[in-house]
């Protein structure tokens, strides 16, 4: 029975698509930062260092949490042949020994206290160099040089309009869906965008920019929200967005307004 709940637990792994070259976020010890949707644990960090998984629980501003009654179980390994690692406890991190292999998922289940539910969540461990950044795969982050605060600010008006649209969706649904990362991502990126709009408005900035400066800390305290893992708090301030947004796009022609990405 527990060498199928391990095989269960890799082939959900692995039922995940792992883009290539996805964003990811590094915690202060240079590892992997994974959200968990806990307002007591917003975030993990997997470590690898001398052959062992070290893991880290973090706080809304990447304070360390010191260790209590907090459980981790690691599950790694082939599909063929999942383990399950022993896992030693310290005040400040869980450590475990990395399994043989350069390509695998590795599982992880925390449990804030013996009786409150399991948070998992899962690594694609692979050591392969990037080619391009030349990190470990697992570690890569050739796709966080275009998204986020790196987003490129489109030339013209509609093509700027073309991305607030399409950030405004992915806002909507990643607060819905409690994608705490992607959201991250988002509000980074929308206030890229919403703050280069003024130089883009000709005769509108002087109005646009007020407008703009409100939306702006609007997102602030919704990014806040989401780094606590408290977005039901924030539920107010995603209606002001909306309504702000739409109050914004009245300062323009309706079709450059809602242009659309092609």
């Amino acid at each position: 029975m527990k060498t199928s709940i391990l095989s269960i637990l890799i082939l959900a792994a692995l039922s995940v698509v792992s883009p290539a070259h996805e964003s990811i976020t590094f915690g202060p010890n240079g590892g992997k930062l994974v959200a968990l949707d806990s307002p007591a644990t917003p975030s993990a960090e997997v470590v690898v260092k001398e052959s062992q998984f070290i893991v880290g629980l973090f706080d809304k501003s990447k304070k360390p949490i010191a260790l209590e009654m907090q459980a981790l179980t690691i599950t790694a390994g082939e599909r063929s042949a999942p383990t399950k690692l022993a896992v030693t406890k310290t005040a400040d991190s869980f450590t475990a020994p990395l399994p043989a292999g350069d390509d695998f998922w590795a599982i992880f289940q925390l449990k804030e206290t013996p009786a409150k539910k399991a948070h998992t969540f899962r690594i694609h461990y692979q050591t392969k160099p990037c080619p391009e950044c030349k990190k470990p795969e697992w570690l890569c982050a050739c796709g966080s040089k275009t998204n986020g605060a790196n987003i490129a600010v489109p030339a013209s008006l509609d093509g700027l309009f073309a991305e607030i649209n399409q950030h405004h969706g992915e806002l909507k649904e990643n607060f819905a869906g409690k994608k705490y990362e992607a959201l991250d991502e988002v509000t980074k990126a929308f206030t890229v965008l919403l703050k280069a709009l003024p130089a883009k408005s000709a005769d509108k900035s002087t109005a646009v920019q007020p407008q703009v400066d409100a939306l702006v800390a609007v997102l602030a305290a919704i990014a806040d929200s989401n780094a606590g893992r408290t977005l039901p708090d924030a539920a107010k301030n995603l209606d002001a967005f909306n309504t702000g947004i739409a109050a914004l796009k009245k300062n323009f022609p309706e079709k450059t307004a809602n242009a659309k990405l092609k």
